[in-house]
Order: C-alpha cells, then structure tokens, then sequence
C-alpha cells in the first residue's frame, strides 16, 4: 500500500551484552525514532514489559536480557518518567522471576519499581466466537507508555515469540492457559487473539533483544545463537517483519503476520517500513534454525484430520533421560492431558497442540516431533 509516511524500524550492532554497549546501543536505536522524549514526558508512568517466561540465567537466552531492560528503564527514567518493570510468569511469582533473572539488581539501582501483573479488565476484541473478550492485566492498560521488551527466540506453536507475541504476557498468570484451551489446535485464531492482545495494549515503543537470540527448541530449551542486533520500532507488527527477513524466515509463517494483515492493523510488507541503523544486508542470517512447526494437520480435510492425525500432526515427546518427574508439564497442561506414573505419560487423543508443556518444562526435557507421514512426505 501507498504511505507518505513509513513506519521506521532500526537495526543497530551489538555484539556483547557489557554495560556500556548495550545502552550505547539502545539510545542510538531510540534516537533514530526521535528521542525517549517523544514518547515519555516527565511525570508520566512507563510500563517496561520484557519476557519473563521464567526465572532463568541471562546467558540462557530464555528472559530479556537484564541489561537491555536496564539501558531501556534508564532511558526513561532519563526523560523523566515513573518506571515500572511487569510481567506474568505462568507458574512463578513475579519477584522470584525478577531474582532468578538477574533484574534485582538494576531495579534497585535505578528505582524501577516490580508490578505483578494480578488486577485484570475485561476488554472487547470486536472478534466474534470465544475472543470476543479477553481479561488483560490492568497496569498495561493503565500506563501511559507501554516499553515492549521481547526477547528474540523461536516459538513450536507460533513459529518465533518477537514482539506482538510478547505482549500474551498481559494476559494474567494461568488464564493464559485458559486461551490455549479455547484456541485448541486452530493456531490462526490463536493468532488473532494475539494480535488483539497487542492492540489492545499497544505499546508506544519495541525494543527487541537479539544480541543472543534462541533457534531450534525455543522458547526455552532452544540453543542460544549470537546475531548481535538490537531492534526497535513504533509498530510491533513491522518490527516482526523486520527480524524475519533478517533472519530469512517467510513473515507469513507467524500467525500474527496473517492476522495482522486480514485486521489491517500494522504495517505488514517491508516496502512498507523504512530502515534506519545499519543495513539489513548486513545482519541478514541464512542459517537459522527455526522450531519445528505445531500442527501439520491443520491444511486437511475434517475426515482426514480425525483419522490420520497422530501420523500427520506434530506432537510434544518427552526425553526420560532428561526428565526429572517434577511435573510441571502436568500442571501446566490446559487440556489435562498428561499424567505421571514413573514416567510422564501423554494422551495424545486429548492434547491440543498448545506444546505448553515443552514451552514450560524446566528441564529442557520435552521435544517437537513431527509426524511419522509429515517427517516422510518432507523428506526428514
């Protein structure tokens, strides 16, 4: 489409995680869009929301970087707003997620203060069916400025988690697994709520760590990969274009692209953005190893899906050498479909493809595996 003004998106070098660099590199990135003045006036409360899928060691790739929501809060803090650090982790507190991740530290530093994300609203998406309206945390909804801090990692269900995936985490604690259930195995309509989740709280500023991102098993289990890149943009959906031709990656594989592009809300072709820093060329990956895809059913006919599905239909696997009998998969699991008895034992009959149990297993013990038809028919 036609625009007389493209949205920007920045790709600035980073190649370390040292102090110093990182803030470097995160004003240049903001400087590029006008200033954190442009989007924070003194007095005004900042929101940062990086991704806290749980408490983890920074070098696992798994949480954003404390020193990256460190160099963003001090921007901020800088222009003179109030700055609150909030997210939901699934199955931990918020402080002990802070803790485990490094965050303790700079947020005392600089006064950033911890917001557990526990009231909720109720918000209307306009998507007729079960999205209809979906109960957000309410400080997002609150704040004056939104900071989205998403980390750069790859995702079985939705391909890759960047930046319009991460704002799911304004869906309070386990209502979250509430939505996979709703959603099921219909990954575009999982799509589409995630994209409202994101309209809904539309964050005035993206600010993706992809200094070391994670491919493969991701979002926690995958191996972390150096690309040395911060990324930041005013349109979460063309910043998620942006990081996909960079890593070479069809943007149509994320549900969120389709459902972004049917909603007309984003920008969602390249032509369309305007790219300041360095070169996308530049930083262009060919090598990067994605997560294998969720449901290879999903293109077949109802009969076909009903009878051939476990041959077709990628499925979560546990690794018993791995696997520790903790049970967290258990518990986490929206469909109720896993049990322990000496080992985990998995209804596939009743799982929806949520692959919220490989997400969540702390121990790294839970793999996507294809179907024995889909591995066939792709040549694997």
């Amino acid at each position: 489409m036609d625009r007389l003004v493209k949205t920007t998106v920045v790709i600035e070098k980073c190649d370390s995680y040292e102090r110093e660099a990182v803030v470097d590199a995160v004003r240049r990135c903001v400087e590029h869009l006008g200033g954190m003045s442009r989007f924070v006036r003194p007095g005004r409360s900042v929101l940062l929301k990086p991704n806290l899928l749980r408490g983890a060691k920074p070098e696992k790739a798994v949480v954003t970087h404390p020193e990256v929501v460190r160099a963003a809060a001090l921007s901020a803090r800088e222009a003179g707003g109030e700055v609150s650090l909030g997210d939901s982790p699934s199955l931990t507190q918020l402080a002990n997620t802070l803790a485990q991740s490094g965050y303790d530290g700079f947020m005392r530093e600089i006064g950033v203060r911890a917001q557990p994300f526990e009231e909720v609203r109720e918000v209307d998406t306009g998507i007729e069916g079960p999205f209809h309206k979906i109960e957000i945390a309410a400080p997002p909804l609150d704040a004056d400025v939104v900071i989205n801090l998403p980390k750069l990692k790859t995702h079985a269900q939705m391909y890759m988690t960047l930046a319009v995936k991460n704002l799911f985490g304004c869906i309070a604690g386990k209502r979250k697994l509430g939505w996979h259930l709703k959603a099921g195995r219909d990954y575009e309509h999982f799509g589409r709520m995630l994209l409202q989740v994101a309209r809904a709280v539309s964050p005035a500023l993206t600010i993706v760590d992809g200094i070391v991102g994670m491919e493969g098993n991701g979002p926690q289990s995958g191996t972390p990969r150096g690309l040395g890149v911060i990324i930041a943009g005013t349109d979460c959906v063309a910043v998620d274009v942006v990081i996909c031709k960079m890593l070479s990656i069809d943007p149509d594989l994320l549900y969120t692209h389709k459902a972004a592009r049917e909603a007309g809300w984003g920008v969602t072709d390249l032509s369309d953005i305007e790219l300041k820093g360095v070169p996308l060329d530049e930083v262009t990956v060919h090598d990067f190893k994605p997560a294998r895809r969720g449901d290879l059913i999903l293109p077949l006919p109802a009969f076909a899906k009903r009878r051939l599905r476990r041959l077709f239909t990628s499925r979560p696997i546990v690794n018993v050498e791995a696997c520790r009998l903790c049970g967290e998969c258990a518990r986490i699991c929206p469909a109720e479909a896993i049990s322990m008895d000496r080992e985990i034992i998995i209804d596939y009959d009743k799982c929806i493809r949520c692959f919220c149990c490989q997400e969540m297993c702390p121990h790294g013990a839970i793999n996507v595996r294809e179907g024995f038809l889909a591995r066939w028919l792709g040549g694997t």
